[in-house]
């Protein structure tokens, strides 16, 4: 729960703190981290909730998701131990989201014992959209982004836990054809005025690139570009589409082989209602469906 409340000290101390605080993220942003996928990534998804907390001015949460991406980064270079998803308990919860919460969390932990190693990406992006999630539910002030880290941690933790099917021999044709089949969409974020792809950007791209339906000759990669509403019309359709360039580009360059269809919309379809004008960090994305 955020507090309101404080003392005249503390308040008179904030544009300082946030001044420092900014600072740390930049710093804790420029971090080399060793090549360990899943830390590399968790370091990424964690200093985006980073961010995204600070554009808030909730620097308790910015700085809580930055150490936890420091302690990932210091997993990979020093052999430190990896952060875990935060327990349930640890955070101030209405009760009646603790039951559906717990029993995200006993998946979750479950599936990262395999995961962190077979599917490094997406057991990151399950990991920190679960503490997005519990750190959202204890606001309990905006139930969209309660539904969206929600929803980001289910489609995460599908993805961690989907297994290949298992072939058939001798199976016989279908005799109508199969409905098509896709997975996605899957979130690629960008900063602020920006189409260049960040850590956490192009080890999801990495990941994309290698699924069956990418790596399928007849299969189909659609992108959509979009941009927050600062800025103008224009120019926001500019940038989403030098976005959707730059996944692309960085699809085909770790090997995807499958036929790319893409389109942009600018600042016209937002994730996230906001004003004219107003940043907002999951405006600006590309989604990525693949299918077959």
């Amino acid at each position: 729960m955020k507090v309101v409340t404080k003392l005249a000290g503390i308040a008179l101390a904030l544009p300082i703190l946030g001044a420092c605080a900014t600072y740390d993220l930049e710093s804790a942003d420029m971090m080399s981290v060793s090549d360990w996928p899943f830390a590399q990534s968790l370091h990424g998804q964690y200093m985006r909730l980073a961010h995204d907390e600070a554009n808030e001015d909730d620097w308790r949460d910015a700085l809580f998701f930055r150490d936890k991406a420091l302690e990932a980064a210091d997993a990979a270079n020093e052999g430190a131990a990896l952060p875990d998803p935060q327990m349930v308990g640890d955070r101030d919860v209405p009760e009646d989201t603790q039951g559906d919460l717990n029993s995200a969390y006993d998946s979750l932990m479950a599936a990262l014992d395999d995961g962190r190693r077979k599917k490094p990406t997406a057991a990151a992006i399950a990991q920190t959209s679960f503490d997005c999630w519990l750190q959202e539910q204890e606001e309990n002030v905006q139930p969209d982004h309660i539904a969206l880290c929600r929803e980001d941690f289910e489609d995460a933790l599908a993805l961690l836990m989907a297994e290949e099917p298992m072939e058939e021999p001798m199976a016989e044709p279908a005799p109508e054809a199969d409905p098509m089949m896709a997975a996605g969409p899957f979130m690629v974020y960008f900063g602020f005025n920006s189409a260049e792809l960040d850590a956490a950007a192009q080890a999801l791209i990495k990941n994309l690139a290698s699924h069956k339906y990418a790596t399928d000759e007849m299969g189909y990669v659609v992108l959509t570009g979009h941009a927050d509403l600062a800025g103008n019309a224009d120019y926001n359709e500019a940038l989403a589409e030098r976005r959707v360039m730059a996944v692309a580009a960085a699809l085909e360059a770790n090997g995807a082989s499958a036929r790319i269809l893409s389109s942009s919309y600018g600042e016209s379809r937002p994730m996230m209602e906001t004003d004219d004008g107003m940043r907002e960090a999951k405006n600006r994305r590309v989604e990525v469906t693949l299918s077959r």
